[in-house]
């Protein structure tokens, strides 16, 4: 590979070289390219109301992160034991080819909660450690599927963990009447740090911490001791913060499962790294792990060796069978209330991640293969009805709530962009998209029955070398092998298709971080 790799908190602090190009937005907002104080304001066009429409169904929302589709056997995994899920899959629609249209966390819960697409997305600076394209909160413009929901009579409430929705500025909770964050996942400000660092060659040896430069080094310690005070804080109050969400859960269930219908929804952050499951998860992959712990997987292309690839793995096989440990309480939670009966119950994930295919960890931009981009999607309706049937055909993120809504008999509103899918199980169509598109930064990717590819979408912001890549899905599912050299005429046809998706978005996926000025009136 030749693209330019950078740490992974390289590539989460450096902004596009010409970030004052396209107008950053400041503390107000805006347009790319506009005066934030002078820009007009979006326009938020209220749900209409459907209380007296709709089978009145309860909806189950459950969205795990970093949890790869072929850790479950429905989709063709034997490596992590995953009892529940598995069950649960049996009962439930499995739909085989479902992917993000923008990744990684945040640009797929804008695509989640709104199902609008929003590529091409631009760059705003952001107070955030993170920063890269199409990170930001929603816009002022953006209708939620929860507040959707609310206007159709629905209780609402999100339980959710990860550390970039309790981020000060972000504004996920709209139309959830009820939020409850979890505190301090990875590097969340969660515990404070001493000035002077302990050293972490506990968990990565330090031959391995040489091949970084100085200031990767410096930002991986300061990164690791942020994530380790913070579990000394949370593990007084659980196993692992996956124990701790689903708790939080399960409680509401119990208190709330009368005032029905309502919208449930969890962001459970695990099995995002860091990899650091209990030890009762890891001593079924590797018993009695000693050495450094390899809590932190590298982002950035530097060599593992053998033994931190066997740790990285097990870590990560144990953390994943944690977090189906911890779904099959809320699954007993549901069964025990009867909410199987008159809900909808979801189980997804946004993404998945390398363990060392192509001598990778995680994701990135130049790392948009199956194993970050297929995601599980596993949809259970009352009386398992169509349970275990296997459902192909493209089904992207933003084509979520058209569909969930079209279970519960509701109306989507026109700011949604996505399909409804659910022709797909009935047998109305075979498709409702020839291809899945979808980009990570400022590089993007096409999917299609045969190939998948890649390359740069927008060539003025990105500062690396990435020549297109192209493996085949057939003889090589695990997409191993690049082979655009001998397929030229393959990669111009998809290159062809991915540029006119982005084209066809332009200006049209934009929109506004503050309401025009006036007088309003109370939403809800």
């Amino acid at each position: 590979m030749t693209a330019k790799h950078f740490t992974r908190r390289e590539f989460l602090t450096r902004a596009p070289a010409s970030a004052a190009a396209v107008g950053l937005a400041g503390c107000g907002g805006g347009r790319p390219g506009e005066n934030a104080w002078d820009a007009p304001g979006g326009m938020w066009e209220k749900p209409p109301d459907q209380r007296d429409k709709g089978n009145r169904l309860n909806l189950i929302l459950l969205d795990v992160d970093t949890f790869r589709a072929d850790n479950l056997a429905c989709y063709g995994g034997n490596q992590v034991d995953c009892p529940n899920l598995n069950a649960f899959a049996r009962d439930s629609v499995i739909f085989e080819e479902a992917y993000p249209e923008a990744l990684p966390t945040i640009p797929i819960r804008r695509n989640l909660m709104t199902g609008r697409r929003i590529l091409p997305f631009d760059y705003y600076q952001q107070h955030d450690p993170v920063q890269m394209p199409g990170w930001h909160q929603l816009f002022f413009e953006d209708v939620t599927l929860a507040e959707t929901l609310h206007e159709a009579g629905y209780a609402t409430a999100l339980i959710a963990d990860i550390l970039h929705f309790t981020r000060p500025g972000r504004n996920f909770h709209r139309g959830y009447r009820y939020y409850d964050w979890i505190r301090g996942h990875s590097f969340d400000y969660y515990a404070t740090l001493p000035h002077q660092l302990p050293e972490i060659t506990d968990v990565v040896p330090e031959a391995y911490l040489e091949q970084f430069t100085p200031f990767s080094r410096a930002d991986l310690r300061w990164e690791i001791n942020q994530g380790n005070l913070n579990m000394r804080r949370w593990l007084r109050e659980g196993e692992s913060l996956i124990e701790i969400t689903a708790r939080k859960v399960i409680a509401w269930l119990k208190e709330n499962h009368v005032h029905k219908p309502f919208f449930l929804h969890m962001e459970a952050f695990d099995p995002h790294e860091p990899w650091d499951p209990p030890r009762r998860f890891l001593d079924k992959y590797m018993p009695n792990a000693k050495g450094p712990t390899w809590a932190t997987p590298p982002y950035d292309d530097v060599e593992v060796p053998e033994e931190g690839v066997k740790r990285l793995r097990a870590n990560y096989f144990a953390e994943s069978e944690c977090v189906d440990y911890w779904m099959g309480e809320v699954f007993k939670t549901i069964q025990e209330l009867g909410l199987f009966d008159n809900s909808i119950v979801v189980f997804m994930s946004d993404h998945g991640a390398l363990l060392g295919e192509q001598g990778q960890f995680c994701k990135g931009p130049e790392r948009i293969r199956r194993q970050v981009s297929h995601l599980p999607l596993l949809v259970r309706l009352p009386g398992k009805e169509s349970g275990g049937q296997r459902v192909g055909g493209f089904v992207q993120i933003p084509d979520y709530v058209p569909t969930l809504l079209g279970r519960l008999e509701l109306e989507p509103v026109p700011r949604v962009t996505g399909k409804d899918f659910w022709p797909l199980v009935t047998g109305g169509t075979r498709s409702i998209h020839e291809y899945a598109t979808m980009a990570y930064g400022w590089i993007g990717s096409v999917r299609t029955p045969e190939w998948n590819f890649s390359a740069v979408w927008n060539p003025e912001e990105y500062s690396g070398k990435y020549p297109p890549q192209l493996y085949s899905r057939e003889k090589d599912p695990d997409e191993l092998t690049d082979v655009a050299d001998k397929y030229p005429d393959v990669v111009a046809d998809l290159k062809r298709k991915l540029d006119d998706y982005i084209e066809a978005g332009r200006g049209f996926t934009r929109g506004s971080f503050h309401a025009p000025r006036g007088v309003g009136k109370p939403t809800y």
